[in-house]
C-alpha cells in the first residue's frame, strides 16, 4: 500500500480552519465567527490529540502545549472581539493564519510522518 503525503482528515480540517480565519477579516463577519472558529479548532485539536495518545506519539506534550496556547489566545480574542474595527479584524486574521500555517507546516508535519510510519494510517 502506498502512503499518502497528507492525512486526508487532517488536511480537510486544516482547510476549514483557514476558511474560518478568512471570514474574520470580511467587512461584515457573522457575530459568532470567533466562537465557531474556537469550537472547530478545539474539535480538530482533540481529534489530533486522541490520535497522538493512541499512537503514543513521543512529541505529544509539545504538540498539545501548542494547541493549548492557540486555544488560550483565541479565547482572549473572543472576549475582546466587540471592539474590533476593520483593521483589527484583518490583523487578527493575519495573526491566526500565520500561526496555523507555521503549526501545520511544522509540528503537524512531524506528527503526520509519525502516523504514516505507523500501522494506523
Amino acid at each position: 500500500m502506498e502512503k499518502t503525503s497528507e492525512l486526508i482528515w487532517q488536511d480537510t480540517q486544516h482547510q476549514t480552519l483557514f476558511q474560518l480565519i478568512e471570514e474574520i477579516k470580511t467587512k461584515h463577519p457573522t457575530s459568532d465567527i470567533f466562537a465557531k472558529l474556537f469550537h472547530y479548532a478545539d474539535s480538530h485539536f482533540c481529534l489530533e490529540e486522541a490520535y497522538m495518545k493512541k499512537l503514543n506519539y513521543p512529541h505529544m506534550a509539545e504538540h498539545i502545549k501548542a494547541h493549548n496556547k492557540f486555544r488560550e489566545e483565541l479565547g482572549d480574542m473572543i472576549k475582546e472581539q466587540h471592539g474590533f474595527d476593520d483593521n483589527v479584524r484583518v490583523s487578527v486574521s493575519v495573526f491566526l493564519r500565520e500561526w496555523l500555517t507555521r503549526h501545520v507546516l511544522g509540528i503537524d508535519k512531524d506528527f503526520e510522518a509519525f502516523v504514516l510510519a505507523s500501522d494506523y494510517k
